[in-house]
């Protein structure tokens, strides 16, 4: 894998630094610092602020240099305490599980095949593995995984689509245990059309991006890039696999949740951060990172909820070229849809009672 320099991930925390100020103004007005923060920092407007007391969520994009790419930070309000919103996180299962997700399932420690069970390949996949070869294949594999499934399956027989389905999920089990062992090197490469893309130096680039973060959390991402070494105290680790209907392809996607717990006084208000990291998707992505902060946030008088800020960064296929020109606006306005949507869906997950309980009123 091509080493990350650690200067550019720390050059764009620096509104860590900034944001070391921010209490006193805080205290000096009436807004939250969560407004402060997003208003002189991250640039949403006094009309994205009203949204959020309102209870809807605020989506910004960002530019991005790169044409393959898109980042949107996006925020919501959810009256509830972080700690709640962990709690329900962890059970990625029950969380996750909406509509665009027919299937998920989170991977034991250590992952098992069992963990793969109830994952079915699509059909639209079965149908196009057969003929794929390197340089064109409808579904992202490298060329060694094109050729476990020509010499795996058996495409004559009733039960062919069984058999790939069987394969798929053996390669999924493997490249998990590989990266928890190996890290990005493991992540391998596309095959699939065009140049072959090396996926940890994909994901190597969004690493280096200068996003406006809110709050310093270089050990966080250093071990994004170095995992499984360099683990900071107190980080919680979990990778899960689900079925996604995005776009017109259903798409497999495999991913490393990383649970980061910052100081009780950070400054920046933020009491965890979150790392979604894709290993693996069979369409459209060939690598994604978002990065989700949980604030302190008191915009309801007598309550303590939180401010969920989530920055988003994807690199995708069909957004170069002329053919890039009239695509690109077009899914720049999809994901930047699902990441409203996807906001939304957090905020009734956490905000939902818990029918095990009562709630403290």
């Amino acid at each position: 894998m091509k080493t990350v320099s650690r200067g550019p991930i720390l050059l764009g925390l620096g509104l860590g630094a900034v944001l070391l100020v921010t209490p006193a103004y805080h205290a000096a007005t009436s807004g939250s610092i969560v407004d402060d923060l997003l208003e002189q920092q991250m640039g949403f407007s006094t009309a994205d602020l009203r949204a959020l007391d309102a209870g809807s969520p605020a989506i910004k994009s960002l530019d991005t240099p790169v044409h393959e790419e898109l980042a949107h930070v996006g925020v919501v309000y959810v009256d509830a305490p972080a700690d709640r919103f962990l709690e329900r996180f962890r059970d990625i299962e029950r969380f996750e599980t909406g509509p665009g997700i027919p299937q998920i399932g989170r991977f034991s420690n250590p992952p098992r095949f069992e963990d793969l069970e109830s994952m079915t390949l699509p059909a639209a996949d079965v149908r196009a593995l057969p003929t794929c070869h390197p340089g064109d294949c409808d579904v992202k594999l490298s060329a060694a995984a094109m050729r476990r499934f020509q010499n795996e399956v058996d495409w004559s027989s009733s039960d062919a689509a069984r058999q790939a389905t069987e394969v798929a999920r053996k390669m999924i089990l493997e490249l998990v245990l590989a990266y928890q062992a190996d890290g990005n090197a493991a992540l391998g490469r596309y095959d699939d059309g065009g140049e072959p893309l090396q996926v940890a130096e994909q994901f190597g680039a969004l690493l280096a991006a200068r996003d406006p973060l809110p709050a310093p959390v270089p050990e966080l991402l250093a071990y994004l890039d170095s995992y499984p070494l360099g683990r900071p105290a107190g980080v919680d680790d979990f990778l899960y696999w689900t079925l996604v209907d995005f776009g017109l392809k259903q798409t497999i996607r495999v991913n490393h949740v990383t649970v980061y717990p910052l100081p009780a006084h950070s400054s920046s208000g933020v009491v965890y951060a979150i790392a979604i990291k894709q290993l693996y998707a069979s369409h459209y992505f060939h690598t994604t990172l978002e990065l989700r902060f949980l604030v302190v946030d008191d915009r309801r008088a007598g309550r303590r909820g939180t401010s969920l800020i989530s920055i988003t960064r994807s690199r995708s296929d069909g957004m170069t070229g002329l053919k890039g020109l009239f695509l690109r606006p077009i899914i720049s306005r999809r994901s930047r849809d699902a990441v409203r949507g996807y906001l939304e869906h957090m905020k009734r997950q956490v905000e939902r009672p818990d029918p095990t309980r009562s709630e403290p009123k």
